[in-house]
């Protein structure tokens, strides 16, 4: 059986599909800022900045407080600046099993996401909504806390809670773009969602 490719593998992968595009043009689908004089993209993520160098092949935290990114979050990262020019948002909501493989994904996407909103906020919805004011989500009018958060600029991500009582157990969901699939591919959904989860919960931590 063939070696799976390793996530090293995996980036320079992502890197070359980014190499294929012109900066300016990148930095136009994503929402990303290019800075002046230089071929580095400052791209919002969820509400903190990272730093594409796209000459020396870096992504790094705006600032150095915040430690180095992950390989997982570093594939992400480019994988949306290569496939954000692949479609618009459509503007309808679409579940995780509704893209292509969520159904073979759902049950990881389900423990590293949905469940952990339901651990941390089933019982302090209001904790959620104040999180949501602190990284400027958008509120969705869906269930008890619905956030609509920018992942990236042009990649929202649709947090919602339903808070339980004695009869019926606290709930969630994750909800997506419709076009989020044709932007990235369905485990880097996974992923994000569990990236986005653990977030919230750190700033409700601190």
């Amino acid at each position: 059986m063939a070696d799976m490719p390793s996530h090293k593998d995996a980036l320079e992968l992502a890197w070359m599909a980014v190499a294929s595009e012109k900066p300016q043009t990148i930095a136009t689908n994503s929402g990303a800022v290019m800075r002046p004089g230089k071929k580095v993209l400052q791209l919002r993520l969820i509400d903190r900045e990272c730093l594409i160098d796209l000459d020396a092949r870096t992504i790094r935290w705006s600032t150095d407080k915040l430690g180095e990114i992950g390989l997982h979050l570093q594939i992400i990262v480019l994988h949306y600046l290569a496939g954000s020019g692949r479609a618009q948002l459509a503007n309808r909501l679409a579940t995780f099993r509704d893209f292509e493989g969520g159904a073979i994904y759902y049950p990881a996407f389900k423990a590293r996401s949905i469940d952990m909103i339901v651990k941390e906020f089933g019982a302090k919805p209001d904790i959620l909504k104040h999180i949501g004011d602190v990284i400027r989500a958008e509120p969705s009018g869906i269930g008890t806390v619905g956030l609509k958060v920018d992942f990236f600029p042009k990649f929202p991500i649709l947090i919602v809670l339903w808070v339980g009582d004695e009869e019926v157990p606290a709930a969630a969901n994750i909800l997506f773009d419709a076009n989020a699939g044709k932007i990235l591919p369905t485990e880097d959904l996974s992923v994000a969602s569990g990236v986005l989860v653990r977030r919230l919960v750190d700033i409700s931590r601190k």
